[in-house]
Protein backbone atom coordinates (compact mmCIF):
# COMPACT_ATOMS: atom_id res chain seq x y z
CA UNK A 1 0.00 0.00 0.00
CA UNK A 2 1.53 3.18 -0.99
CA UNK A 3 0.24 6.47 0.88
CA UNK A 4 -0.15 10.38 -0.45
CA UNK A 5 0.23 13.01 2.38
CA UNK A 6 -1.19 16.26 2.09
CA UNK A 7 0.10 18.50 4.13
CA UNK A 8 -1.53 21.84 5.39
CA UNK A 9 -0.07 24.62 8.26
CA UNK A 10 -3.76 25.67 9.73
CA UNK A 11 -4.93 22.31 10.91
CA UNK A 12 -2.07 22.40 13.40
CA UNK A 13 -2.04 21.80 16.72
CA UNK A 14 -0.45 25.59 18.18
CA UNK A 15 -0.65 27.45 14.86
CA UNK A 16 -3.54 29.56 15.68
CA UNK A 17 -3.68 32.58 13.91
CA UNK A 18 -2.49 33.65 10.03
CA UNK A 19 -0.33 36.60 10.55
CA UNK A 20 1.80 35.67 13.45
CA UNK A 21 1.47 31.58 12.36
CA UNK A 22 0.56 30.41 8.67
CA UNK A 23 2.06 33.61 6.71
CA UNK A 24 5.76 33.18 5.41
CA UNK A 25 6.65 37.01 7.62
CA UNK A 26 4.95 35.60 10.69
CA UNK A 27 6.80 35.89 13.88
CA UNK A 28 6.13 32.15 14.51
CA UNK A 29 6.05 31.06 10.98
CA UNK A 30 9.27 28.50 11.49
CA UNK A 31 8.25 27.30 14.57
CA UNK A 32 5.04 26.55 13.34
CA UNK A 33 7.12 24.40 10.00
CA UNK A 34 8.04 22.70 12.68
CA UNK A 35 5.25 21.71 14.74
CA UNK A 36 3.60 20.65 11.09
CA UNK A 37 6.61 18.46 10.40
CA UNK A 38 6.16 16.74 13.90
CA UNK A 39 2.62 15.90 13.46
CA UNK A 40 3.18 14.81 9.44
CA UNK A 41 6.51 12.30 10.86
CA UNK A 42 3.54 10.73 13.74
CA UNK A 43 1.68 9.89 10.54
CA UNK A 44 3.71 8.22 8.92
CA UNK A 45 5.11 6.60 12.21
CA UNK A 46 1.03 5.09 12.12
CA UNK A 47 0.88 4.55 8.52
CA UNK A 48 4.24 2.50 8.69
CA UNK A 49 2.81 0.37 12.01
CA UNK A 50 0.03 -0.63 10.15
CA UNK A 51 1.80 -2.17 6.60
CA UNK A 52 2.03 1.31 4.98
CA UNK A 53 4.95 0.26 2.36
CA UNK A 54 5.83 3.63 1.12
CA UNK A 55 4.66 7.58 2.09
CA UNK A 56 4.93 10.61 -0.03
CA UNK A 57 4.94 13.99 2.00
CA UNK A 58 3.93 16.27 0.44
CA UNK A 59 4.64 20.29 1.63
CA UNK A 60 1.01 21.26 0.59
CA UNK A 61 0.81 25.07 2.62
CA UNK A 62 1.41 27.74 0.35
CA UNK A 63 4.49 29.16 0.21
CA UNK A 64 6.42 25.82 1.69
CA UNK A 65 5.91 24.60 5.83
CA UNK A 66 7.94 21.25 5.97
CA UNK A 67 11.40 21.32 7.63
CA UNK A 68 13.33 19.18 5.65
CA UNK A 69 15.47 18.34 7.95
CA UNK A 70 13.27 16.95 10.56
CA UNK A 71 11.23 14.74 8.22
CA UNK A 72 10.55 11.27 8.58
CA UNK A 73 13.91 9.36 7.76
CA UNK A 74 11.42 6.68 6.12
CA UNK A 75 9.23 9.22 4.34
CA UNK A 76 9.63 11.08 0.76
CA UNK A 77 8.91 14.72 0.33
CA UNK A 78 7.84 16.34 -2.67
CA UNK A 79 7.88 20.11 -1.85
CA UNK A 80 9.57 23.11 -4.19
CA UNK A 81 7.81 26.81 -5.46
CA UNK A 82 6.30 27.54 -8.12
CA UNK A 83 4.46 23.91 -7.96
CA UNK A 84 1.54 24.42 -9.63
CA UNK A 85 -1.76 23.07 -9.01
CA UNK A 86 -1.45 20.08 -11.07
CA UNK A 87 2.27 19.09 -10.35
CA UNK A 88 0.87 18.86 -6.33
CA UNK A 89 -2.27 16.94 -7.10
CA UNK A 90 -1.11 14.16 -10.33
CA UNK A 91 1.08 12.21 -8.29
CA UNK A 92 -1.89 11.27 -5.68
CA UNK A 93 -3.06 9.15 -8.69
CA UNK A 94 0.63 6.83 -7.77
CA UNK A 95 -0.90 5.76 -5.09
CA UNK A 96 -3.68 3.37 -3.05
CA UNK A 97 -4.54 6.08 -0.27
CA UNK A 98 -4.52 9.71 0.27
CA UNK A 99 -4.48 11.14 4.32
CA UNK A 100 -4.28 15.08 4.82
CA UNK A 101 -2.58 16.32 8.19
CA UNK A 102 -3.09 19.74 9.30
CA UNK A 103 -6.39 20.57 7.39
CA UNK A 104 -8.40 23.24 7.88
CA UNK A 105 -12.22 24.13 7.36
CA UNK A 106 -13.58 25.90 4.54
CA UNK A 107 -14.23 29.62 4.53
CA UNK A 108 -17.02 30.81 5.95
CA UNK A 109 -17.19 29.05 9.04
CA UNK A 110 -17.00 30.55 12.05
CA UNK A 111 -15.42 28.23 14.35
CA UNK A 112 -13.23 27.06 12.02
CA UNK A 113 -9.63 28.10 13.15
CA UNK A 114 -7.75 29.76 10.30
CA UNK A 115 -10.84 29.35 7.84
CA UNK A 116 -10.17 30.02 4.55
CA UNK A 117 -10.47 27.94 0.24
CA UNK A 118 -6.96 27.97 -1.44
CA UNK A 119 -6.45 31.60 -0.79
CA UNK A 120 -7.20 33.64 2.60
CA UNK A 121 -6.31 36.46 1.24
CA UNK A 122 -7.75 37.15 -2.27
CA UNK A 123 -10.59 34.43 -2.19
CA UNK A 124 -14.47 34.93 -0.25
CA UNK A 125 -15.33 31.49 -1.77
CA UNK A 126 -15.67 28.54 -4.10
CA UNK A 127 -19.13 26.54 -5.09
CA UNK A 128 -19.32 23.55 -7.10
CA UNK A 129 -22.65 22.68 -8.78
CA UNK A 130 -24.03 25.27 -6.31
CA UNK A 131 -21.97 23.80 -3.13
CA UNK A 132 -20.10 25.28 -1.19
CA UNK A 133 -16.26 23.33 -0.95
CA UNK A 134 -13.35 23.75 0.76
CA UNK A 135 -10.12 22.34 0.40
CA UNK A 136 -10.94 18.87 1.79
CA UNK A 137 -13.81 17.84 -1.26
CA UNK A 138 -11.55 19.41 -3.73
CA UNK A 139 -8.37 17.29 -3.27
CA UNK A 140 -10.28 14.34 -2.80
CA UNK A 141 -12.85 15.05 -6.07
CA UNK A 142 -9.34 15.12 -7.27
CA UNK A 143 -8.22 12.45 -6.22
CA UNK A 144 -11.82 10.18 -7.01
CA UNK A 145 -11.12 10.90 -10.77
CA UNK A 146 -8.84 8.26 -10.99
CA UNK A 147 -10.75 6.13 -7.99
CA UNK A 148 -8.35 7.08 -5.01
CA UNK A 149 -9.77 7.35 -2.21
CA UNK A 150 -8.92 10.10 1.11
CA UNK A 151 -8.84 7.60 4.99
CA UNK A 152 -8.11 9.82 7.28
CA UNK A 153 -7.73 13.66 7.60
CA UNK A 154 -6.28 15.79 10.68
CA UNK A 155 -7.17 19.38 11.81
CA UNK A 156 -9.52 21.75 13.99
CA UNK A 157 -12.89 20.01 15.22
CA UNK A 158 -14.82 21.63 12.26
CA UNK A 159 -12.26 20.52 9.12
CA UNK A 160 -13.06 17.25 10.76
CA UNK A 161 -16.92 17.63 10.77
CA UNK A 162 -16.70 18.73 7.29
CA UNK A 163 -14.43 15.71 5.73
CA UNK A 164 -16.81 13.49 7.76
CA UNK A 165 -20.12 14.97 5.84
CA UNK A 166 -18.25 14.89 1.94
CA UNK A 167 -16.32 11.45 2.19
CA UNK A 168 -18.76 8.99 4.38
CA UNK A 169 -16.35 7.01 6.68
CA UNK A 170 -13.37 9.15 6.41
CA UNK A 171 -11.17 8.22 9.96
CA UNK A 172 -10.34 11.78 11.24
CA UNK A 173 -8.91 13.35 14.44
CA UNK A 174 -9.40 16.55 15.61
CA UNK A 175 -6.29 17.94 17.22
CA UNK A 176 -8.16 21.25 18.24
CA UNK A 177 -11.45 23.75 18.62
CA UNK A 178 -11.51 26.65 17.05
CA UNK A 179 -13.29 29.59 18.95
CA UNK A 180 -12.74 31.61 16.28
CA UNK A 181 -10.85 32.66 12.98
CA UNK A 182 -7.84 33.81 14.98
CA UNK A 183 -8.17 31.64 18.73
CA UNK A 184 -8.31 27.55 19.15
CA UNK A 185 -8.54 25.41 22.41
CA UNK A 186 -6.17 22.87 21.35
CA UNK A 187 -4.18 19.37 22.63
CA UNK A 188 -0.47 19.25 23.45
CA UNK A 189 2.06 18.98 20.82
CA UNK A 190 2.83 15.26 22.39
CA UNK A 191 -1.03 14.41 23.02
CA UNK A 192 -1.44 15.93 19.47
CA UNK A 193 0.85 13.53 17.48
CA UNK A 194 0.02 10.49 19.69
CA UNK A 195 -3.18 11.02 18.51
CA UNK A 196 -2.68 11.13 15.09
CA UNK A 197 -0.66 8.38 15.03
CA UNK A 198 -3.34 6.08 16.87
CA UNK A 199 -5.47 7.17 14.43
CA UNK A 200 -4.25 6.63 11.15
CA UNK A 201 -3.24 3.47 12.04
CA UNK A 202 -7.04 2.76 12.73
CA UNK A 203 -7.76 4.39 9.49
CA UNK A 204 -5.59 1.84 7.84
CA UNK A 205 -7.22 -1.21 9.11
CA UNK A 206 -10.36 0.36 9.21
CA UNK A 207 -10.29 0.85 5.33
CA UNK A 208 -8.65 -2.59 4.46
CA UNK A 209 -11.70 -4.26 6.08
CA UNK A 210 -14.45 -1.53 4.67
CA UNK A 211 -12.73 0.41 2.10
CA UNK A 212 -13.79 3.98 1.95
CA UNK A 213 -15.14 4.94 -1.30
CA UNK A 214 -13.39 7.73 -3.88
CA UNK A 215 -15.61 11.09 -3.52
CA UNK A 216 -16.91 10.94 -6.96
CA UNK A 217 -19.35 13.73 -8.39
CA UNK A 218 -21.92 13.32 -11.56
CA UNK A 219 -21.58 16.06 -14.68
CA UNK A 220 -22.02 18.52 -15.58
CA UNK A 221 -19.85 20.85 -13.17
CA UNK A 222 -20.10 24.58 -12.45
CA UNK A 223 -17.55 26.26 -10.65
CA UNK A 224 -17.81 29.46 -9.09
CA UNK A 225 -15.17 31.72 -6.89
CA UNK A 226 -15.86 34.47 -5.48
CA UNK A 227 -12.92 36.39 -5.01
CA UNK A 228 -12.21 39.41 -2.41
CA UNK A 229 -11.80 42.16 -5.01
CA UNK A 230 -12.73 42.84 -8.35
CA UNK A 231 -9.16 43.16 -9.70
CA UNK A 232 -8.61 38.93 -9.81
CA UNK A 233 -12.14 38.23 -11.33
CA UNK A 234 -10.69 40.72 -13.94
CA UNK A 235 -7.41 38.92 -14.45
CA UNK A 236 -9.60 35.59 -14.37
CA UNK A 237 -12.02 36.55 -17.10
CA UNK A 238 -8.71 37.77 -19.23
CA UNK A 239 -6.64 34.90 -18.44
CA UNK A 240 -8.92 31.82 -19.09
CA UNK A 241 -12.03 33.25 -20.75
CA UNK A 242 -14.37 32.29 -17.80
CA UNK A 243 -17.80 33.21 -17.39
CA UNK A 244 -18.08 36.68 -15.49
CA UNK A 245 -21.18 36.33 -12.68
CA UNK A 246 -20.80 39.42 -11.39
CA UNK A 247 -17.98 41.86 -9.93
CA UNK A 248 -16.17 39.64 -8.18
CA UNK A 249 -17.30 36.16 -8.92
CA UNK A 250 -16.36 34.05 -11.91
CA UNK A 251 -17.01 30.82 -13.18
CA UNK A 252 -16.00 27.99 -14.57
CA UNK A 253 -18.27 24.94 -16.91
CA UNK A 254 -17.70 21.86 -18.11
CA UNK A 255 -18.51 18.39 -18.16
CA UNK A 256 -14.98 17.08 -17.11
CA UNK A 257 -14.28 17.90 -13.65
CA UNK A 258 -10.49 17.89 -14.31
CA UNK A 259 -11.34 21.50 -16.06
CA UNK A 260 -12.99 22.59 -13.46
CA UNK A 261 -10.85 21.93 -10.69
CA UNK A 262 -8.19 23.61 -12.37
CA UNK A 263 -10.23 26.61 -13.34
CA UNK A 264 -10.20 25.78 -17.37
CA UNK A 265 -13.08 26.83 -19.34
CA UNK A 266 -14.29 24.00 -21.86
CA UNK A 267 -16.83 26.09 -23.89
CA UNK A 268 -17.29 22.75 -26.13
CA UNK A 269 -19.28 21.48 -22.93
Amino acid sequence: MKVYLMTDLEGVAGVVTHIHHSYQDGKYYDASKDLLTKEANAAVDGLLEHGVAEVLVVDGHGPGAINFELLHPKARLMHGRPLTRQQMLEPIWEHDALVMIGQHAKSGQRYGNQNHTLSSKEIDWIRLNGRPVGEIAITALWAGIKSIPVIFISGDEEACAEAGREIPGIATAAVKRGISSNAEITLSATASRSLIRQRIGEAVEAHRKNPVAPLVWDPPFTLEIRWKSTQNADIQEDQTGCRRIDDQTVAFESHDILDVLLHRHSKGN
